[in-house]
């Protein structure tokens, strides 16, 4: 109710559909460093993150420590991007690149930020069918949070989004790590609780994840395809780049920038860490083994994989903690809210990106270059409405919240952010290079994500060529550079936006 409240409230602040999309560009520093925590931590942190954490310890933050590298990477070029003033990423490469490949960075975009909002419908709908004992079911509950999140972002836009985010981050914050103190205090203090994991086999520096492939692929090729596409999405993060373009000032950027990396470090490692004492407390039998149930009712699917169902499985740990930990009753619902505020505050702005995408990218650039105000907002909250729709009906095209986010992350990472940083940072990219890479990415994701495991040579490759992101990721950087060398270099005049510090 309070976050309807808030969105309400900042209805009055919308003037104009730069206030929808960018806020007004009226950020300080402190806004943007809740509203940038609370868009990165998702359901691919509070699930598949506490998931890895509960399979594989430390080691399971290999695919945060991705995301950690990207932000600090984004530290030197955050005035430049605030400098260039635009709204979305396919204006970059409207500017930079021409037409068509800004046509194909809003398709790529469209369709790796519905299967994040999927996602994240997903999530919302364990955590209520958990907490409840199945008086909300899974699906009721992922279309309560559709419902919310969808309603929610139509009714203010940025404005709505970044001053919610705040109360969203600082629950996210206290909630998890209060959380992990009381669970760490109950299974005996830290000391126990890596006791245990040693002697599972939890603390080895790249996980046990070989023992969850077919064929002989090792435990760093895994963590490292797992740490690659992190990064390559949170340096080409649409939501990122929006936020930052909304930043009063080039510096107020940078300074959010920086301290967004501390809170994502700390709080990622918190969950992480929670996974994993939810491990210990589940051996110690402080909560009932609901991992080993669930994971013998999905298996009774049998379109679902071991791998998948011991995946799906470990994910519902932290809520498994909320409602059989015994945590004191504020505890138990400061965490069962904070799980709701990481989900919600990811839906809403990943649904904003997309629609502002079509808004300006399409529907202003290209069908109604004359559109009123007025006009631009009703486009731009029907887009919201509608990619909300899309998104729920992707929610089962997927078989747990890792495989979702891992096949988005991939889509996104590999196909838009190579020309999207050399767009600031290597003044010899080209046009044709950058729709190269596009093309290039996307394809070798599709390929890898849904022809190749078909075949039956496919655990003979090496291991390399096993893990979609090597491939993806290396073609996709080889075909821009290749590409841009062949092809005439940019003109200075044309360069000029791009390298304002």
């Amino acid at each position: 109710m309070a976050l309807i409240a808030v969105g309400i409230y900042k209805i009055g602040s919308i003037k104009n559909s730069e206030d929808f999309m960018v806020a007004g560009r009226t950020l300080p520093w402190y806004i943007l460093v809740g509203t940038l925590l609370a868009t990165w931590m998702g359901s691919g942190s509070l699930f598949s993150g506490a998931g890895l954490g509960y399979r594989n310890g430390p080691a399971g933050l290999w695919s945060s420590a991705g995301a950690w590298l990207g932000i600090a990477l984004i530290y030197f070029i955050a005035k430049r991007i605030r400098n260039f003033g635009k709204v979305t990423v396919p204006d970059i490469f409207l500017i930079r690149y021409g037409p068509a490949a800004s046509i194909l960075a809003t398709i790529t975009t469209v369709i790796a930020y519905t299967t994040i909002v999927s996602y994240q419908f997903r999530g919302g709908g364990k955590v209520l069918s958990l907490v409840s004992d199945g008086l909300v079911s899974m699906e009721q509950g992922i279309i309560i949070t559709a419902v919310f999140a969808i309603s929610y972002t139509v009714i203010a836009g940025m404005f709505s989004v970044v001053y919610t985010d705040v109360v969203n981050g600082i629950l996210m914050m206290i909630g998890t790590i209060l959380a992990l103190i009381f669970l760490v205090d109950k299974v005996g203090g830290i000391s126990e609780v890596f006791s245990v994991a040693e002697a599972a086999g939890k603390l080895q520096l790249f996980g046990n994840w070989s023992s969850e492939r077919v064929g002989d692929v090792s435990g760093p090729v895994i963590a490292i395809s797992f740490f690659v596409p992190t990064m390559l999405l949170l340096m080409g993060d649409a939501n990122m780049y929006q936020r930052i373009f909304s930043a009063k000032d080039g510096g107020s950027a940078k300074k959010a920038v920086l301290f967004w990396i501390i809170g994502v470090i700390v709080l990622e490692s918190a969950i992480s860490m929670l996974g994993l004492t939810g491990y210990v407390a589940v051996t110690k039998e402080i909560i009932p083994d609901l991992v080993a149930q669930e994971q013998s009712s999905l298996l009774n699917h049998t379109e679902i994989t071991m791998l998948e169902a011991k995946q799906a499985a470990s994910e519902s740990i932290i809520p498994a903690i909320a409602r059989f930990a015994g945590l004191p009753m504020f505890l138990g619902l400061l965490l069962v809210s904070t799980m709701m505020a990481i989900i919600v505050s990811t839906a809403d702005s990943f649904l904003l990106i997309p629609a502002t995408n079509l808004t300006r990218d399409v529907y202003l650039r290209y069908l109604n270059q004359n559109a009123s105000e007025k006009n631009i907002l009703l486009i731009s909250r029907t887009l919201v409405l509608f990619l909300g729709l899309i998104s729920y009906l992707l929610v089962s095209q997927f078989g747990t919240v890792l495989s979702a986010a891992f096949t988005a992350y991939n889509i996104y990472g590999t196909s838009i952010t190579p020309a999207l940083l050399a767009a600031f940072l290597w003044k010899r990219a080209t046009k044709q290079g950058a729709i190269a890479s596009i093309l290039t990415g996307s394809t070798v994701t599709i390929i890898w994500t849904y022809l190749l495991p078909s075949w039956s040579g496919f655990t003979n490759l090496n291991p390399f060529l096993q893990e979609l992101t090597y491939p993806a990721a290396s073609l996709s950087i080889l075909s821009l550079i290749i590409v841009s060398f062949l092809t005439p270099a940019p003109t200075k005049e044309s360069l000029k936006p791009f390298f304002i510090d």
